[in-house]
């Protein structure tokens, strides 16, 4: 598997350390996740980018694409050959937010 190398701008690395400094604040990590998607999303067009989404949830917070084929650059479409791009999980983790397995 090839390694993908994420390198973040000034302004979203000062976004980590503000995020850092507020907590767990659902929607700013909200935001932190969704701006470093938007930054490191595939850019053929720039519409999947532009619409990568954070917003308040009456529990918490969620950040989402509304582009009707977020699904096939997130997981990738293998009978194309289209591999998946993992936006959301890897801003995620150059959050350095980890998951919980569902289920445990």
């Amino acid at each position: 598997m090839a390694e993908v190398k994420i390198d973040l701008d000034p302004d979203v690395e000062a976004l980590v350390a503000k995020l850092v400094a507020e907590g767990d604040d659902a929607l700013a990590l909200a935001k932190g996740i969704a701006s470093v998607a938007r930054s490191t999303a595939p850019s053929n067009s720039g519409n999947y980018a532009s619409s990568i989404v954070a917003e308040k949830t009456k529990g918490g917070a969620r950040v989402y694409s509304s582009s009707d084929h977020a699904a096939h650059v997130e997981f990738g479409v293998p009978s194309r050959g289209q591999v998946a791009h993992f936006t959301f999980r890897r801003a995620a983790d150059a959050l350095g937010l980890k998951f919980d397995k569902k289920g445990s």
